[in-house]
């Protein structure tokens, strides 16, 4: 009996020398539900509410701050529907104020006007301030209200190329000196401005053209 005090210190050890499992941690599972109900009606404030009653209501729910109907205007006329096509309406009003005749456009029209001015041809151009031009229409660009076409002489020995645009305020005239002297198959003459081909200087037929002019007109003006 007298050796169960000496080993009873070490049985507290027989716990810790024990292999132990790892411990599963405890959760409390708890399953929940919900029950489908309708969603609440609104119920409307009543008409005659006292007035004793109307400061304990939102403000906005108030008579005086009720919603004021939305004023709907007309939409205005579309402009897409007066007028379909804008830049073909301002180019025929402006054609009718610079050529109010239609003699200039119809100069230019190849399609439709076999006597129209080609590549090739001999112009003599007149403007209202400045001198006359003279030369060959190296190409004709159609573009409308922007028509112009390319003239080329030699002034002084010296190569001068100049664009006119054909419905121009500053274009006083323009005339066919010459006609091609065979038929060109091209819309730019840009190949004449090579030494090979170029025509040089014109005014020697613009000259006999207004000589032969003048003999027609009864000796008039230049």
């Amino acid at each position: 009996m007298a050796a169960l005090p000496t080993m009873r210190p070490l049985g507290c050890l027989r716990s810790l020398l024990k292999t132990q499992g790892v411990m599963q941690p405890q959760l409390r599972c708890r399953f929940l539900s919900t029950a489908y109900s309708q969603r609440p009606q609104h119920v409307p404030l009543p008409q005659n509410v006292p007035e004793q009653f109307l400061s304990q209501l939102p403000t906005r729910m108030r008579p005086e701050n009720a919603p004021k109907p939305i004023k709907v205007y007309t939409p205005p006329p579309s402009a897409r529907k007066a007028c379909k096509d804008p830049v073909a309406k301002v180019t025929e009003s402006q054609l009718e104020t610079l050529d109010p005749k239609g003699e200039r456009k119809a100069l230019f029209d190849y399609r439709r006007n076999p006597r129209s001015v080609k590549p090739g041809d001999i112009v003599r151009v007149t403007f209202k301030n400045g001198d006359p031009f003279n030369g060959v229409v190296l190409s004709i660009k159609l573009r409308g209200i922007d028509t112009s076409f390319l003239l080329r002489n030699e002034l002084t020995r010296v190569a001068v190329e100049m664009s006119v645009k054909v419905f121009n305020p500053n274009v006083q005239s323009m005339e066919i000196v010459q006609r091609a002297q065979r038929k060109i198959r091209r819309a730019r003459l840009y190949y004449m401005r090579s030494r090979k081909h170029d025509r040089r200087s014109v005014e020697n037929v613009v000259n006999a053209y207004i000589r032969q002019k003048k003999a027609f007109m009864g000796g008039g003006k230049r």
